[in-house]
């Protein structure tokens, strides 16, 4: 059975910015009450020692804190959301080589979660659930999710995540229920994992480029922010690049639209550096390769995951489209994201649903994802193994999974560094086109699920009677006592992605004549 969630008006933004409002840094607030240590040990235990608002029963922020707005948001369970950001006195925001913003140590990125009570008034009645912190220490970011006492009072640290029962009445006024899956706090490290470093989701310019109520007028909320002084002098370009508002029909085709909802809910994993890397699925806004964002693209150890169909989209075919089908589950290990809800973006998936219908078919594309053996027998000779070179490091990135010339690269898969004495280019041409047809022993694929319903997916580095060990994406290792696991599933399918459609034929047969030089083991 599937749940299902539709709020009158969610996930609803209630960023409120009347009271931060000004046009010089005169209008700055003061910054001298709220309480962050850099340098803290473990996060603190109530959400009240930050002193981060002056009322917490109403979450009026205190000095120093701002309320902002989003273009996108996640999808969690239909949550009302509300969104603060904290910058140390005197600090500003800098913008990398990308123009995305990074915030200065010290500041504290705010996202509370409430849900209504009766939908037939969904803004007057309302239960506090939930307030998760991304705290920039001298380490690095920490996340951490606040579960909200009976009485709105306060919100005490998560550490081992919770289990809430959210009831509600319908427009009808039939009373409904499901229950809310507060994440713990590895789960949260998890889900903003970039490149093994923990990063903000949604906080980008693009993403905060709109225009908002200010205290005075209506206006950009970048240019309001530089306004106040948080920006440095020179990042006054910065605001010209906007993402669409997936919810709103006016603002972008079908296809803007239902890539942005895909960009803010799933590229925090599916992108080059996040912990979806090994599936090859690149649902990041830039992405601009069909393939790569799941047109024509077969699974990689999806599992039951997915539904037995043949690609991610089916160009025409929403029905027959397993992105479609995993978004739409709840069931653990097939329900897409994995992690932050119970139940289905209804109003999400028929965007999805409905940009799948309209895409066009390609019938060339098609035939090289179903016969690729085929499509790149002319990558069986010649090549640039400079070029090859790139495609494995800077491109394809193999280098994340795979040792070719020297110690400390990838292990998640085979050690190629002497693969050019083993094998032949036909062998080496299959493994990339066809990674799942001859598995290499001891590299084949488990999935597990844990009772915290959390699903993992790797190669087996090792096992025992009592303990299994995974390799992840970023060539680590994450150990399971067998007694935490709810179920298991081995299988046959390599982790790898397929370079089909991916690559051209040249660049393949550049690929192949890199891999054919390597024939010095390295261990």
């Amino acid at each position: 059975m599937r749940l299902s969630v539709c709020w009158a008006l969610a996930p609803l933004i209630l960023s409120n910015l009347t009271g931060c409002g000004g046009d010089s840094t005169s209008d700055r607030p003061k910054l001298d009450q709220v309480r962050i240590d850099v340098d803290a040990r473990r996060p603190a235990m109530s959400l009240s020692d930050y002193n981060l608002f002056s009322d917490l029963a109403t979450l009026t922020p205190n000095d120093g804190v701002l309320p902002y707005q989003v273009n996108n948001s996640q999808y969690l369970d239909g949550a009302l959301l509300r969104y603060f950001v904290y910058i140390p006195p005197a600090a500003k925001i800098e913008f990398d080589s990308n123009g995305l913003p990074n915030l200065p140590v010290g500041s504290a990125l705010i996202q509370n979660l409430s849900f209504p009570t009766d939908l037939r008034k969904p803004e007057e009645e309302t239960r506090q659930l939930e307030t998760r912190l991304l705290i920039h220490q001298s380490k690095g970011w920490v996340a951490v999710p606040y579960l909200w006492n009976e009485d709105h009072s306060d919100a005490e640290r998560s550490v081992v995540g919770e289990k809430t029962k959210i009831v509600w009445k319908d427009r009808e006024g039939e009373s409904q229920s499901f229950t809310y899956l507060t994440p713990d706090m590895n789960q949260c490290k998890r889900c903003h994992k970039q490149n093994d470093e923990v990063s903000p989701i949604g906080f980008t310019t693009r993403n905060l480029n709109m225009d908002i109520e200010s205290s005075r007028e209506r206006q950009n909320q970048l240019e309001h922010w530089m306004a106040l002084g948080l920006f440095t002098d020179s990042e006054g370009e910065t605001v010209n690049e906007r993402t669409v508002s997936w919810r709103d029909p006016s603002f972008g085709t079908i296809e803007e639209r239902a890539r942005a909802w895909l960009d803010i809910n799933c590229s925090n994993c599916h992108n080059p550096e996040g912990e979806a890397i090994v599936s090859g699925l690149d649902l990041s806004l830039d992405q601009d390769h069909p393939v790569r964002f799941g047109i024509y693209k077969p699974p990689v150890a999806a599992g039951r995951g997915s539904g037995g169909f043949r690609f991610s989209i089916d160009p025409g075919k929403p029905q027959s489209s397993f992105l479609l089908h995993r978004i739409r589950s709840t069931e653990p290990g097939v329900m897409m994201p994995p992690l932050g809800r119970s139940t289905v973006d209804e109003e999400g998936s028929q965007l999805i649903e409905e940009w799948i219908a309209q895409i066009r078919a390609d019938s060339e594309l098609e035939e090289r994802a179903l016969n690729p053996m085929a499509a790149y027998q002319g990558a069986l000779s010649g090549g640039d193994p400079g070029n090859g070179r790139v495609i494995f490091y800077e491109k394809f990135k193999c280098v994340a999974c795979h040792t070719a010339e020297k110690r400390g690269e990838g292990t998640v898969g085979p050690n190629l560094s002497d693969v050019g004495a083993r094998t032949d280019r036909n062998y080496l041409l299959e493994s990339l086109i066809e990674p799942s047809a001859r598995v290499v022993e001891g590299f084949e694929s488990v999935m597990v699920t844990t009772a915290d319903e959390e699903v993992l997916t790797g190669t087996i580095l090792s096992e025992d009677a009592n303990q299994i060990t995974l390799s992840n994406s970023a060539g680590g290792a994450e150990s399971l006592n067998k007694s935490e696991i709810l179920d298991r599933r081995d299988s046959s399918l390599s982790i790898m992605p397929s370079v089909a459609n991916l690559l051209s034929v040249q660049e393949v047969a550049d690929l192949l004549e890199y891999l054919s030089q390597q024939k010095t083991r390295i261990e």
